[in-house]
């Protein structure tokens, strides 16, 4: 992992020290090779953005996903970037937003396994405002859509994601679904 020790302290300084869990997931053969060909520089992370626009959730789509599944963005940080940094080019690249990060709040390490091989991975969740930009994919070849989503339409997404044999997409639902109950605590 690239993201150094310096990097995370300035970063949970300013945003807040984040929850932790911890989890496994079992990938396919070939979906675990789609992992290793991602960790590019030894990358072992992501960071998954949650921004808000006006009470809803911005999504975005795979070009491989089938129609009416979303999830929240996320991506690696380079290695020449602070969290914050990466967080911000990840929103408009995947998104077209511009984005003012508000905190911190959830730090997820999962292992992905598949026969005997494993890949430990840290997901850093983040809670974030839309400030401005048009709602659309900058990134075209990662990402087919962008879609403006209430609260409810996660169960949805989740179900769909459960249904396909992707265990980086049974992640995905479980991201969110623990993500929710801290995001919607703090709207209580």
């Amino acid at each position: 992992m690239y993201i150094t020790k310096e990097n995370l302290q300035e970063f949970e300084r300013r945003y807040g020290h984040p929850e932790e869990l911890f989890t496994s997931f079992e990938m396919t053969p070939g979906e675990y090779q789609n992992l290793l060909n991602s960790q590019k520089h030894g990358r072992s992370h992501d960071v998954t953005i949650f921004i808000r626009k006006n009470n809803r959730w911005i999504v975005n789509a795979k070009p491989w996903y089938p129609e009416g599944l979303y999830r929240i963005p996320s991506g690696g940080i380079h290695p020449d970037e602070s969290l914050g940094e990466g967080a911000r080019r990840e929103a408009f690249e995947e998104t077209g937003s511009r984005i003012e990060i508000l905190r911190y709040f959830l730090r997820i390490f999962v292992r992905f396994y598949s026969d005997n091989r494993s890949v430990d991975w840290i997901s850093h969740l983040v809670l974030a405002d839309w400030k401005e930009g048009e709602l659309r994919p900058v990134d075209t070849g990662e990402i087919k859509k962008v879609h403006l989503a209430d609260r409810s339409e996660f169960e949805k997404f989740g179900r769909i994601m459960l249904e396909l044999d992707v265990g980086g997409l049974h992640y995905r639902e479980y991201l969110h679904r623990q993500a929710f109950k801290i995001l919607d605590s703090l709207d209580e």
